[in-house]
């Protein structure tokens, strides 16, 4: 059977010797009466191997036998370590980088079946399971783990199906080492592992700090009998604690630069409607597209704004109704705030506040809008 491929190969060569104009895979299937895609595998180890080249003409592939070095020379210049073995899994040639890395000398190894034998990676369970059949694609072993002289070395293996000089079939192993590559993978996630046990730190300080800042306001406001001066103070505290809800968010979801604005809103209303003392309902919130992530930024921006709105529509007389709504329209993100009556209040520092978090942080647009009020961002 394996002298049928190489007769195969061999009599493929000599269609493109006698042809130099080149050759279509149809050309070579309607020669030797063989199906296109065996053809075609043929080709293919050919090309690997360096004997064959293909070129574009207009929308056909023609092939043509190559001008470039043959693999068995060309394998010293590589910086992988290479390994040639014939079809019955012997080894024809190897490269200095093979050789250095096994501490094998090449007259030792030439013509030796790597089955039983005991050369690193090549005699291994994994390897030859690994062999693609005769005309198979090629293989590749990523992440393959040995011990190599009391060291664990890592490497990735591709095996390819080959064809070498006079057309003899076989197999092309290129063997790249990765070892100092993980290395410096694994160092790169060791430390962002622990910045980012650093942050989540630093977020739960700054969400300490902020909710005992609130704690304290909340204490002035319980020795205050002034409306006016506990109305102001809430205000305050209701923005520190739309602060502190973002850091408290990141926090417990182990996240480092962005925000669920969905949970975050529901948070903040969760929050607001706690602290107004509202009946369960009066504030409602509608996400209409899920997985709208802003960064740290922006998403303190935006809870700013919808604290303002809220604490503005809270502020109309009789019950409030606050309708809430976040949604994306290809770029851009909608921010809409029903609040009836509220809205007519008149401007003051909640809406001065508004304006400036929507230009200076989100770099949008704030409209007033019928019963409400809506926030336009990229």
């Amino acid at each position: 059977m394996h002298d049928d491929h190489e007769e195969y190969l061999t009599t493929i060569l000599e269609l493109f010797r006698n042809e130099p104009r080149g050759m279509s895979i149809s050309d070579i299937s309607r020669e030797i009466g063989l199906n296109r895609n065996s053809v075609s595998k043929y080709v293919n180890m050919l090309t690997i191997a360096g004997k064959v080249e293909m070129k574009a003409v207009g929308p056909a592939k023609v092939y043509f036998l190559s001008e470039r070095v043959p693999i068995s020379a060309m394998i010293e210049f590589s910086s992988d370590a290479i390994v040639l073995l014939d079809d019955q899994l012997r080894i024809v040639n190897a490269n200095d980088q093979y050789l250095s890395l096994t501490e094998a000398a090449k007259q030792d190894i030439l013509g030796e079946k790597i089955q039983g034998s005991t050369l690193p990676i090549l005699s291994t369970d994994l390897f030859l399971s690994s062999i693609p059949k005769f005309r198979e694609r090629e293989q590749r072993i990523p992440d393959y783990i040995q011990t190599i002289g009391g060291e664990e070395r890592s490497f990735t293996i591709k095996i390819l199906p080959a064809a070498f000089e006079g057309g003899n079939a076989g197999y092309a192993v290129i063997i790249e080492e990765t070892t100092e590559r993980r290395a410096a993978e694994e160092t790169i996630r060791s430390a962002l592992s622990e910045k980012e046990a650093l942050l989540s730190e630093l977020h739960l300080r700054i969400k300490n700090n902020l909710q005992l800042i609130a704690s304290l306001i909340n204490l002035q406001m319980m020795e205050s009998s002034d409306d006016h001066v506990n109305a102001a103070l809430r205000e305050t505290q209701n923005r520190i604690i739309s602060l502190s809800i973002v850091h408290e968010h990141l926090y417990a979801r182990s996240m480092i630069a962005e925000v669920d604005i969905g949970e975050y809103l529901t948070l903040l209303i969760s929050e607001l409607g706690r602290s107004f003392e509202l009946p369960a309902g009066a504030i409602t919130l509608s996400v209409m597209d899920e997985g709208i992530h802003l960064s740290t930024d922006r998403a303190i921006a935006l809870g700013l704004i919808t604290n303002e709105l809220i604490t503005i529509g809270i502020g109309s007389e009789g019950r409030p109704e606050i309708r809430i709504a976040i949604s994306r329209s290809g770029d851009e993100h909608i921010l809409s705030i029903l609040a009836g009556a509220g809205h007519h209040k008149p401007e003051g520092l909640s809406i001065n506040i508004v304006r400036r978090l929507v230009k200076r942080e989100l770099q949008g647009e704030f409209e007033i809008i019928p019963d409400g009020w809506e926030v336009r961002f990229p």
